[in-house]
């Protein structure tokens, strides 16, 4: 019964940290993600500064934002797709040879 109880008392998602430490997550956040699609160090280093420091406009962070999300959106379905699949496309292609390989044997 107790159990029961817990299972249905709904948990609250209330972050209690300070604002400027939620704003540095946020930041650090879109770095990671930034860090992931820029290759050449010189141009991340200029535009993660600007993240970082907060002087880039509102309207741009919130933009960056959104493409983290489409980001982070395809990138769980692909992994459901690889999941189900059990493979990644082009490991499916090889089982696909394996197989007609031992069955022309």
């Amino acid at each position: 019964m107790k159990n029961l109880l817990n299972s249905l008392k709904k948990k609250s998602n209330i972050d209690y940290s300070a604002p400027h430490n939620r704003q540095m997550f946020f930041r650090m956040r879109l770095l990671k993600f930034y860090k992931n699609i820029e290759y050449d160090e010189n141009v991340y280093h200029v535009n993660a500064q600007k993240i970082l420091e907060g002087t880039l406009p509102y309207k741009y962070v919130n933009e960056i934002e959104k493409l983290r999300l489409k980001h982070e959106k395809e990138k769980k379905e692909r992994w459901k797709k690889i999941q189900a699949k059990g493979a990644e496309p082009m490991g499916i292609k090889i089982r696909d040879i394996i197989k007609r390989g031992s069955e022309e044997r």
